[in-house]
């Protein structure tokens, strides 16, 4: 009889290596179905209440939907969403007029922003603000 014990450690090497391929394959796979659904929501500014349906929107407001790093364009302004830090929304605002290609950063409190902010002549109200996105409130003739 042989009372070797055999080696172990091959299965358990090829299970572990096989469990990390599928772990990343499956990672990767839904990194980029998020980044397409991502690119195929490509548009400047995402309307969700025009007509004033919802309480508390009057025909003259504009329910809109900034996505993180995308630009959304107001006119004569463009807005780039930066994300929340320490409790302030951070923006880039480029004021077409004066240049084009030069953002201005903006960083207001949530606090004033729910209260109602200008961006280049622009009146804003914040209705809530994440990592990823920032719902606000324009008034396009205010």
């Amino acid at each position: 009889m042989n009372d070797e014990p055999g080696l172990k450690w091959p299965p358990i090497l090829f299970f572990t290596m096989s469990g990390i391929v599928f772990s990343l394959s499956l990672y990767l796979v839904a990194t980029s179905a998020m980044k397409s659904e991502a690119r195929a929501n490509v548009g400047n500014v995402h309307v969700a209440s025009a007509a004033g349906t919802e309480s508390g929107i009057d025909e003259d407001q504009v329910r809109v939907i900034l996505r993180r790093d995308e630009k959304n364009s107001f006119g004569k302004v463009d807005v780039i969403y930066r994300g929340i830090e320490n409790d302030q929304i951070k923006l880039d605002v480029f004021i077409l007029d004066l240049d084009p290609n030069y953002p201005y950063r903006r960083e207001i409190t949530c606090r004033q922003a729910k209260e109602g902010f200008r961006l280049g002549g622009l009146h804003f109200e914040l209705i809530s603000a994440g990592r990823a996105k920032a719902k606000l409130v324009w008034f396009p003739q205010g």
